[in-house]
């Protein structure tokens, strides 16, 4: 496994490039780029944004997907075709980027409250957007959310049988809102996982940053190497939860030396990219 921060933990504070830049200072090995909105959609700026990377590696993107995913399903032929086109400029950043991934919430509703499932339309869904990743060398990992369609590890087993070439994104957080167990949710997902996210909380639900909570995270991790994970781990705090810089440090040395240690009880070493 190998921990990244995502850009969108400074979404407000700074800009997309200037997150970027001061992604070396918080001893990640890697970074996953939220693109905040539509003028980020463009190679150009994706290149940009890697420059400013500084040799750190992208390994995943993470767009504002609610601006146009559902028009990929859309009624309107010409609503459906803009969508493509959207998520086509996304993919072409993403490549630029040298991003492998594509986090995608897929369906939901404007009232962000749980829609009725419907795996024919996530199939319909997941086929265009997976066709259109594969031609840049990407994947779409699709993301557990409490408000959108991928809410429970049932729903996850019914869309691996459904779609055997299918990935995903764990967010722990989202799973612990759906009030399921986020351990159950890297069991269903199994070898389909290619992306987590992470955050913490305490015995009310809070959010806070990883280490400040009550999550237990050698559970996580000895599951991940259990199904042989050697993925990103990435940080996606909100940017209330960083009181400072520090904090945000400590947490980041605090989930390394979890990792480190599941890895020395498992008698495996930690990758690296």
């Amino acid at each position: 496994m190998v921990l990244g921060l995502s850009t969108a933990a400074f979404y407000g504070r700074w800009e997309t490039e200037e997150s970027a830049a001061h992604m070396g200072q918080w001893g990640v090995d890697c970074a996953e780029v939220f693109l905040e909105t539509y003028s980020e959609y463009t190679p150009s700026f994706a290149r940009q944004v890697r420059r400013a990377l500084g040799g750190v590696p992208c390994t995943s993107i993470h767009p504002q997907g609610t601006q146009f995913e559902n028009g990929l399903v859309g009624r309107s032929a010409r609503q459906r075709q803009d969508a493509r086109d959207m998520l086509c400029r996304v993919l072409d950043a993403g490549e630029a980027l040298g991003a492998r991934i594509y986090v995608c919430h897929g369906r939901h509703t404007a009232l962000l409250k749980p829609l009725p499932w419907d795996m024919q339309a996530n199939a319909d869904m997941m086929g265009i957007m997976g066709e259109e990743a594969a031609e840049r060398g990407m994947v779409i990992g699709w993301e557990n959310v409490c408000w959108c369609q991928l809410t429970t590890p049932e729903r996850v087993l019914e869309a691996r049988k459904a779609l055997p070439d299918v990935h995903f994104t764990l967010d722990i957080k989202q799973a612990m809102r759906a009030g399921c167990d986020p351990i159950a949710f890297v069991r269903a997902m199994g070898t389909g996982l290619c992306n987590v996210h992470v955050c913490d909380w305490d015995a009310s639900g809070r959010l806070c940053l990883p280490g400040e909570g009550a999550f237990d995270f050698d559970a996580l991790f000895t599951t991940l190497t259990e199904i042989g994970y050697t993925g990103p781990v990435v940080v996606e705090p909100y940017l209330a939860l960083i009181d400072d810089d520090q904090a945000l440090v400590r947490s980041v040395d605090f989930l390394r030396g979890r990792m480190r240690a599941v890895a020395k009880a498992a008698g495996k070493a930690p990758i690296a990219l």
